[in-house]
């Protein structure tokens, strides 16, 4: 019981959800338009770096302040909707996200001047009791920019496979973990 609790305790503090699915609508991601300034391009790559360096410092208030107030972080054990709720839901599971470093690579960027949508890629390691890799994930992003300030308003993963079943095994105890 404990290991399942701490598995997907981890898996929220990962920002990846079990099982629900992010929505890239397959490939058709990679060929939308983006039509963002480069300053509002920027602006969007600051915001995903730094949610991850926030997660990394464990401050988990400066995490959730990058989300609107009816930005919505989803999670397979229940969504966190504002930043209040954001920073509460990392603060339950500090135990289970502490020493990790979070990578975010790859990202796509489709949007305008109101709305961007970011994809990317997630890469997860442990970075102080051992040379660990943890996990991977896609991440999809949405954001609008709100009194001229860009914002989370949805966030989503979805479990890479081999991330995804080995999860599963050390949820149901086959992998000896």
């Amino acid at each position: 019981m404990f290991k399942s609790v701490s598995i997907g305790l981890l898996l929220l503090g990962l920002g990846i959800s079990v099982p629900v699915t992010a929505q890239t609508n397959g490939n058709s991601y990679l060929q939308e338009a983006n039509q963002l300034t480069p300053q509002d391009e920027q602006a969007i790559r600051q915001v995903i770096a730094r949610l991850n360096h926030a997660l990394d410092a464990e401050d988990y208030s400066l995490y959730g302040s990058f989300f609107a107030d009816d930005g919505v972080f989803v999670s397979g054990f229940g969504d966190a909707v504002g930043p209040g709720n954001v920073a509460k839901a990392l603060e339950q599971v500090r135990p289970f996200i502490s020493n990790r470093r979070h990578s975010a690579s790859n990202l796509v960027i489709s949007g305008d001047s109101e709305q961007a949508i970011v994809t990317s890629y997630l890469i997860v390691f442990e970075r102080v009791s051992s040379l660990e890799y943890v996990g991977s994930a896609v991440n999809v992003d949405t954001l609008e920019k709100r009194d001229g300030v860009w914002k989370v308003v949805r966030h989503d993963s979805t479990l890479d496979p081999a991330t995804q079943k080995y999860i599963e095994e050390l949820m149901s105890g086959e992998s000896g973990g």
